[in-house]
């Protein structure tokens, strides 16, 4: 059974095809002869198993029932897995800012999203926050950064263990060594959250009524690290302007990296990380602020380490520097002066 054939159902219509992050699924919308609309996600060699995703998209149900769509059914074989849900939209809030702009409408689901996401933090905050028992290991995806940064890279800027100097924007900052154990130094929360995982636009279905629905729940669980979950409210926001906008070159010698980039335009987005702000304000404290901003910062700083093989791979290298630029800068004391992470220290908003 091919991915294509686990995606179609007898006398359906394909309205699309979408190819969903990093873990190579295809996601196919489909409109039943009855006129409903489901998306059949087949993944070959999934990370987590259909079986699994049906478990946590229980724990999402239990807390965003409106707002989490129903399984259909799943199906396993040999390595392809499949998982049919209801698709009660067929855009997802990135999409929909891709095609509409950054709408005061879609602003106001966005901030809708993180103000429900909170509210679960904060009903379900534990103290006892153990890595061992995460859904997302930040070590694990720290190794995993790393070998797609080596993955990506070409023999024309070498491997990043021989980098003992990194030079950006004619400023030299330190080693990669010393930025990677830095990337890794995480410290641990007061308490652990039960949240989606993975809370960024492109997992929020957004129906031209405003109604939006959390997708994607592989990464599901009741023992999140807040700040990881702040990092993607905020930092794809930030992520994705620099992608529209930033451009520049890296070269290297054995032991030498120089990065020469520059940002670009003001981001338009910047408005669409003020809820992750309030969102922050709302979970740290006084005694604790200092260190989950640096921590936020170094969550934020891999999200952009991970965009880089993506970028690679659709033909955009102008992007390395800035990507791989902006990701050691968060590691190092700048980070408190970051545009990302100054956000976070702005003045509040309006209550949430």
């Amino acid at each position: 059974m091919s991915r294509h054939e686990a995606g179609r159902q007898a006398g359906s219509i394909l309205l699309r095809t979408i190819r969903s992050g990093t873990s190579g699924a295809e996601v196919f919308l489909l409109r039943q002869p009855g006129g409903a609309t489901v998306a059949t996600k087949a993944t070959r060699s999934p990370r987590v198993s259909s079986s699994v995703q049906v478990q946590r998209h229980a724990l999402m149900a239990k807390h965003f029932a409106s707002h989490t769509p129903a399984v259909l059914g799943t199906a396993t074989e040999a390595a392809l897995d499949v998982i049919v849900t209801a698709a009660p939209a067929v855009w997802s809030l990135d999409e929909a800012i891709d095609r509409l702009g950054p709408t005061p409408e879609l602003y106001a689901a966005w901030r809708d999203v993180v103000v429900a996401l909170v509210t679960v933090w904060r009903s379900t905050a534990r103290p006892g926050f153990d890595p061992g028992h995460a859904t997302r290991n930040h070590d694990l995806r720290c190794r995993r950064g790393l070998q797609g940064l080596e993955d990506a890279l070409t023999t024309d800027l070498e491997s990043p263990s021989g980098w003992s100097s990194l030079v950006i924007n004619g400023s030299d900052m330190c080693s990669w060594a010393g930025a990677f154990e830095r990337l890794l130094g995480v410290g641990r929360p007061d308490f652990r959250v039960t949240c989606h995982g993975d809370p960024h636009a492109g997992n929020v279905l957004v129906a031209s009524d405003g109604t939006w629905h959390l997708i994607d729940w592989e990464w599901s669980g009741d023992h999140h690290d807040w700040r990881m979950m702040v990092s993607h409210l905020l930092g794809s926001w930030y992520v994705r302007d620099l992608l529209d906008h930033a451009s520049g070159t890296a070269s290297a010698t054995s032991d030498r990296l120089v990065l020469d980039y520059a940002i670009g335009e003001t981001p338009r987005l910047r408005q669409f990380g003020i809820p992750a702000a309030d969102a922050f304000r709302r979970m740290t404290t006084p005694a604790r602020t200092e260190q989950d901003l640096g921590d936020v910062a170094r969550y934020v700083a891999l999200l952009l380490l991970r965009e880089i093989p993506q970028a690679v791979l659709a033909g955009r290298r102008h992007l390395i520097a800035p990507l791989l630029g902006e990701c050691i800068r968060l590691t190092t004391g700048e980070h408190s002066n970051h545009p990302a992470i100054r956000l976070l220290r702005a003045p509040v908003g309006a209550a949430m």
